[in-house]
This record gives C-alpha cells, sequence and structure tokens, in this order.
C-alpha cells in the first residue's frame, strides 16, 4: 500500500469508531462523512430528510441491486426506498473520495472503495460489550435496563445491512486492514495509531 488518501471507519455500537473517525479527520485536517452521506444521497433523488429516515442502515435488497446494474432500470418509483437510497450511497461515496482525502464512517464504504481504490485504510473499531454498555449509558444516555438490548439493536442493524449490500461478513477480520480494540488501547491511541499509519504511509 503507498500513500494513504481514505480511511474507512467500521465500529460496533458504542465502540467509539465515531469520535475516533473525528478525531483522526481532525488531526490530519480532512473531512469527516457519516450521516451526511445519507443526507447527499436523499438530496440527489430529492427526498427529504423524513423520507429517508427510516432507510437508516436499513439493509437494501441485493437481488434489487444487482438487478439495476444488469438492466439501468429507473431509479424513479421502480424500487423500494431502500434500495434506490443505498445505490446513490454507493455513488456518493465514489465522489466523495475522489474530491481528496477524507474519512468515512460506515455506509459500506470499506467495500464499495475496495475494488476501485489502492489508497484506502479500512479500519474495525470494537469493544468488549460490558465497555460498550457503559459508553452507552454515559455518553448516548441509554437507560440501565435497556442498555444490551439496544446494543444488540444496533449491532444486529448494522451486521445486517452490512452482510446483506455486500455478501461479506460484518467485523470479520479479513474485510479490514486494521482491527482495533478501543478498550485495552483507548481512544486517543486508537486515533493516533491511525494517524501515524496515515502519515507514514506518505513518507
Amino acid at each position: 500500500m503507498g500513500k494513504i488518501n481514505v480511511i474507512t471507519i467500521g465500529r460496533e455500537y458504542a465502540s467509539g469508531g465515531r469520535l475516533i473517525g473525528k478525531i483522526v479527520s481532525e488531526a490530519l485536517g480532512i473531512p469527516l462523512y457519516n450521516k451526511e452521506i445519507l443526507h447527499m444521497a436523499a438530496d440527489r433523488l430529492d427526498m427529504s430528510a423524513e423520507d429517508i429516515k427510516y432507510a437508516d442502515e436499513t439493509a437494501a435488497s441485493s437481488l434489487l441491486y444487482s438487478m439495476s446494474l444488469m438492466t439501468n432500470i429507473s431509479m424513479g418509483t421502480t424500487l423500494p426506498i431502500n434500495d434506490r437510497i443505498y445505490i446513490e450511497e454507493r455513488e456518493v461515496i465514489k465522489s466523495i473520495a475522489n474530491q481528496g482525502p477524507c474519512v468515512i464512517v460506515g455506509r459500506c464504504a470499506d467495500n464499495i472503495l475496495k475494488e476501485i481504490r489502492d489508497d484506502t485504510l479500512n479500519v474495525f473499531i470494537y469493544s468488549p460489550q460490558n465497555a460498550r454498555a457503559k459508553r452507552a449509558v454515559d455518553e448516548y444516555d441509554i437507560p440501565q435496563n435497556e442498555v444490551y438490548s439496544v446494543i444488540r439493536k444496533h449491532d444486529k442493524k448494522r451486521s445486517t445491512y452490512y452482510n446483506l449490500n455486500t455478501g461479506q461478513k460484518w467485523g470479520a477480520k479479513d474485510n479490514y486492514d486494521l482491527c482495533l480494540n478501543s478498550d485495552s488501547l483507548g481512544i486517543d491511541a486508537c486515533a493516533g495509531l491511525i494517524t501515524k499509519i496515515v502519515k507514514d504511509s506518505a513518507l
């Protein structure tokens, strides 16, 4: 791998992946994209935020997606909203990666860019469930008596979205260049390591 321009970050719920991405983007002076990608896709489809709210990390149909590629069928009402948004998100991710260095959190960006770019560092952030539960309660204000069910719900949502859209297994080490335990290493150390790898790649 030569110079790294794009960092993708997959993450377990409440593992601190989004915060790590933010620290890395600030350290490198490059933009961070997360939910902005969903809204950029919606703008391209002329949909409102309300229209697309429930489609956030909801799996599109891989069969319909494949059909759309093969037949170039209309992006109008032919496809369900989730499929239309995911297809457009792919184009948004490719576009922002082409615009220059950036950090992209989630959205299957690692898989989307893997086959078309060789300047991407794909990272997965994970953490033990008890550490994630503490973060969810302390920082996300999730009620203590609901926290473990919330974690399971979000992880299931993300894994289903990733697995169906990519045909790969969410969180499997073979899909990433770097897998980091944010509990044992710490948020700052994870961000620092990613930043160092990117800077060193330019030497």
